[in-house]
């Protein structure tokens, strides 16, 4: 079965070197490899690799040497009866009558001299189809095509001005401005990844969000608080239905410096990636509650019911998500309102979101800064350009604008959360002005 849209392999390549030495036609070995023929030819043609003259025979390789009657050409005392017989004056160097005899074998198909038994004392140009060299030329031959830039000088210009300030300025990902500007930038993600590493941009390597190398993390010993076997565990979340797990609420505090009493309680939708963070005075399982009570008493205001939007929590062992019946009570009656699971302990790839979520959040607020500056309008304004940010797993829909079918207006409303647009989205560390 012919495949004549793939390129050759090195195994072709094997194939085509053993065909040509035995003696193989052309077109039997094209339909070997399933191959047009002219497609074997061509890749004979062009990687073949040229060898040096044999040692034997080598003196006169002139079209015209066998009539040539030139004599004492080189100087008039010679007494040479032919220019062409002489073996002292190579008269191939300096006659201007000279014109390189050529072999058949190599100017028309096999194009080398593989499997010539007159190879090795021919003194003619000599060439030779080897697997390994072939697949290399090839190789560099198809890198090279792909290098370089395919845009004009001003198509450059309008992609540097169009890139580099939303990712110096508002740091922005390669992947996410790709995806959102797809009608105006006409390269994708790794042709522009590979400008900027080229230096083809205003924007280096290094306003990059994941290119700059990171020191490597000191592992530490953390004692995670083990809760009861009670139902709430990470194998019962994996036995609910897998519409409930992907509508789920994913939980977890966010730190600033180690100095901080205070902390950022942080939540996140699976299904709408919509992000809230709260700030908490502690970081302790009465100040977790009190966020929940809140949120309720929100959703009461903003005519909705807490169940429907909180139904489901995924949280991991931090001790201060230890009262998991505190969480799970109503603020208005005792009755419940929701469902706590929690993650196995140092497991965090079970919460993938919110992990991506803290990312994002850390553009903003690095490792190591204090939160005591920081207030609930600089939080929110933090979530909103958050929650506006596109993302591409989500076909370039921004959570603010998914959640706004499952949530509604008017919560977000009264989580202070606004809409952004994309081009005013920043996640740099100047948009709290810390």
């Amino acid at each position: 079965m012919r495949r004549p849209f793939y390129h050759l392999t090195r195994e072709d390549r094997e194939v085509i070197y053993e065909g040509i030495t035995e003696g193989i036609s052309l077109s039997d070995i094209a339909l070997t490899l399933g191959k047009d023929p002219t497609t074997i030819s061509r890749e004979v043609k062009r990687n073949r690799s040229s060898e040096i003259r044999g040692v034997f025979n080598r003196n006169n390789i002139c079209i015209h040497s066998k009539e040539c009657t030139k004599s004492r050409q080189c100087k008039k005392t010679c007494n040479k009866l032919r220019c062409a017989s002489c073996t002292t004056n190579n008269c191939n160097n300096w006659c201007q009558d000279f014109f390189e005899k050529t072999c058949k074998q190599t100017y028309r198909w096999p194009y080398v001299c593989n499997g010539c038994v007159k190879s090795k004392y021919c003194g003619l140009p000599r060439y030779f189809y080897r697997p390994t060299v072939a697949d290399s030329l090839a190789s560099n031959l198809k890198s090279q095509s792909r290098s370089g830039i395919i845009l004009t000088t001003e198509e450059l210009l309008a992609l540097d001005a169009l890139v580099s300030p939303l990712l110096k300025d508002n740091k922005h990902s390669v992947e996410v401005i790709c995806s959102t500007l797809k009608d105006q930038i006409p390269v994708s993600p790794q042709t522009l990844r590979r400008y900027l590493e080229g230096g083809h941009t205003k924007a280096i390597r290094l306003d990059l969000i994941s290119a700059p190398k990171r020191k490597v993390r000191k592992k530490r010993i953390v004692h995670a608080t083990r809760h009861p076997d009670d139902g709430r565990s990470y194998t019962d979340f994996l036995e609910l239905p897998e519409i409930v797990q992907a509508n789920c609420w994913e939980i977890d505090t966010f730190f600033g410096s180690k100095r901080d009493r205070s902390c950022l309680l942080t939540m996140v939708n699976r299904q709408s990636l919509l992000f809230l963070a709260f700030k908490i005075s502690a970081c302790d399982a009465e100040s977790v509650i009190g966020i929940f009570d809140w949120l309720e008493i929100l959703c009461r205001d903003a005519g909705c019911s807490f169940e429907e939007v909180f139904e489901i929590l995924l949280t991991d062992n931090g001790s201060e998500f230890s009262d998991a019946k505190g969480i799970e009570t109503s603020h208005f009656e005792e009755t419940k309102r929701c469902s706590l699971y929690y993650c196995d302990p140092y497991s965090s790839w079970q919460k993938p979101h919110i992990e991506g979520r803290h990312t994002l959040a850390r553009r903003i607020i690095p490792k190591g800064t204090s939160l005591t500056s920081i207030g609930h309008d600089k939080v929110a304004l933090m979530v909103s350009h958050i929650n506006s940010y596109p993302s591409i797993k989500r076909e370039g829909y921004t959570p603010y604008e998914l959640s706004l079918k499952t949530i509604g207006k008017d919560l977000l409303t009264e989580l202070g959360i606004d809409k952004v647009p994309y081009r005013e989205v920043r996640l740099k560390r100047d948009l709290l002005d810390i």
